[in-house]
């Protein structure tokens, strides 16, 4: 399970239990992990994927000789 930065504390119910996850970096499982980043508790993975690609930089005409 990844590590998470749990910035609020939270409740999560499963199974007819619920957990209590608190403040700071944690391993979460999937289920809970996703539940977390919804509802704002985690913050959103940031990947290299999700960044705007670079733009290409212009290329100038060879120079005549």
């Amino acid at each position: 399970m990844p590590k998470h930065n749990v910035t609020q504390a939270f409740h999560y119910a499963t199974g007819g239990e619920v957990l209590h996850f608190k403040k700071g970096e944690q391993e979460l499982p999937p289920d809970v992990a996703a539940h977390a980043i919804k509802h704002g508790f985690v913050p959103k993975p940031t990947t290299k994927t999700a960044k705007p690609a670079a733009e290409p930089e212009k290329a100038e005409p060879a120079a005549k000789q």
